[in-house]
């Protein structure tokens, strides 16, 4: 594409996101937050999703209280984000995914453990905290008479991922810019503009960041999606600009080879003509479309092939790697359907237990030779796929054969809906596993592999990760041996508070 006509498309992109149709759903209206409230606390599994306010927002502070040894050599933080402001003004959200962003920060330090959690301040946060109610509408909730949207950034909640890189913390939502937070306090900065001319422009919530410390990362708004690549100084060194060969579609996460950006295109399209929950589906796997796989070349992603795959509904991905004959090998969780995004996010919402459904590692080979592939998929209910970060971007030998999971196995009665209550680390290349039970009262949460310091295997590591304890009602965070987490946690740290559950976090060393 010419700089002229580079320079046109992102100008249009601007013009275009002053009115961004498409996230303007309608239908259902805010819930009363009582009744819920009452449903919530009569199941003390779903404690989380009662939420907080401004107030208590700011008041996560503690040093905590520790169980087993935590190693002297496992010093940083590790940050968590998710929604967590659900209520305003009498008004109850009724999707997840849509209460604004807190982001926790775990800072561990010889042993002791400290925690602190900040609500991310957003311009919509706080339009609505002056306003006293919510003014804008959202995935699965409609906001009547708000005042004008003048761009993503309006209904910006930042609350799906934390990543510390370049200096600052980001913290990211799907559709809009990345918020700047201080690490040292979690004081918000404000949006991150890469580029003058690239402000507002989405920088997704799945970013990976390679061996040396380059951060890629995709946006998509219409028919137009974009590759970012951020130095580890934490300054823009390219962006892209191409088209999406399924416009419109719902574009979660990527991940990265040696040479391509892979990314995995669902067949499913935002319908915000119907109210979330009981009747019409919103958000629906398109009849007749497959799931498609665009792979693009890192130095100029023209240069690209998409893949058609069995329809499947994807929302994160493992894993991609070069084997030495070309072949790309993808590893990700799919779906069969969308029922989560439409159905689950909502009932929980509603104070209604809900399973992470029929979602199992699958892993896909793409021969970039003849555009052929085939796709294999592995037993197990999982999610919040992660792998050793130190293999991400590395290929053939070096690539990661071990996949960490939140995992659901036992379904006994009573626990049939309860989320996910352990974690797994699974083999791709035999399909072995090792698995942990955090127990009937608990929901895990994802967690992450932090290697060692002076070792390299891939199971040279912890596995550092929360659960909610309903039985203790407090949030847990666990400190695990990723070469026997069936053995559980050598380590614990037990917070004097239940937090919302979050969606996704990463460790940064000290």
């Amino acid at each position: 594409m010419t700089a002229p006509a580079r320079r046109r498309v992102l100008q249009g992109l601007a013009a275009a996101s002053l009115a961004p149709a498409a996230l303007l759903p309608a239908g259902a209206r805010p819930a009363d937050p009582v009744p819920i409230a009452r449903r919530l606390a009569a199941n003390p599994l779903l404690a989380p999703f009662l939420g907080v306010d401004d107030r208590s927002g700011e008041r996560f502070t503690a040093e905590l209280q520790t169980i087993g040894r935590w190693p002297d050599e496992l010093r940083g933080r590790f940050y968590r984000n998710g929604p967590a402001l659900f209520e305003r003004g009498g008004q109850r959200y009724h999707h997840w995914f849509d209460g604004d962003g807190m982001v926790q920060q775990f800072t561990l330090a010889g042993g002791r453990i400290s925690h602190r959690g900040r609500l991310v301040q957003t311009a919509k946060l706080k339009a609505e905290r002056e306003a006293g109610r919510f003014l804008y509408s959202a995935l699965g909730t409609a906001i009547e008479g708000g005042p004008p949207i003048t761009g993503p950034d309006s209904l910006n909640v930042a609350n799906t991922n934390a990543l510390e890189h370049g200096g600052r913390l980001l913290a990211m939502w799907e559709g809009g810019s990345a918020y700047a937070l201080d690490p040292s306090g979690l004081d918000t900065r404000g949006p991150v503009a890469w580029r003058a001319d690239l402000a507002g422009l989405p920088f997704s919530a799945h970013p990976k960041v390679d061996g040396e410390g380059q951060l890629w990362n995709i946006g998509t708004l219409g028919k137009h999606l974009m590759v970012w690549q951020v130095g580890a100084d934490g300054q823009l060194r390219r962006f892209q600009l191409g088209e999406s060969p399924y416009p419109g579609g719902m574009v979660h996460d990527m991940a990265v080879t040696g040479r391509y950006v892979v990314v995995p295109l669902p067949p499913v399209k935002l319908d915000f003509s119907q109210p979330p929950g009981d009747g019409p589906r919103r958000f629906a796997l398109e009849p007749g479309q497959p799931l498609r796989v665009l792979v693009m070349d890192k130095a100029d992603i023209q240069r690209r092939r998409v893949f058609e795959l069995p329809a499947q509904m994807v929302f994160h991905i493992a894993n991609a790697h070069e084997e030495a004959d070309g072949t790309v090998v993808l590893s990700y969780i799919g779906a069969p359907d969308a029922w989560f995004l439409d159905r689950g996010a909502v009932a929980l919402m509603a104070g209604e237990m809900a399973s992470a459904g029929a979602v199992q590692m699958q892993v896909a080979r793409l021969d970039m030779t003849n555009g052929r592939s085939r796709v294999e998929a592995l037993p197990g209910e999982v999610e919040f796929p992660r792998i050793d970060p130190r293999r991400i971007g590395l290929d053939r030998g070096d690539a990661a054969r071990w996949v960490l999971c939140g995992a659901a196995w036992n379904k006994t009665p009573g626990r049939e809906g309860a989320l996910l209550h352990g974690v797994q680390l699974l083999h791709l290349p035999s399909g072995r596993v090792q698995r942990y039970d955090y127990g009937p009262q608990a929901i895990a949460e994802e967690h992450v592999l932090v290697p060692k310091p002076g070792r390299s295997g891939e199971l040279d590591a912890w596995v550092l990760g929360t659960h909610f304890d309903a039985a203790r009602q407090a949030t847990v965070l666990n400190l695990l041996d990723a070469a026997d987490i069936s053995a559980g946690p050598v380590a614990q740290a037990v917070l004097p508070y239940v937090l919302p559950l979050g969606f996704h976090g990463n460790f940064s060393a000290a």
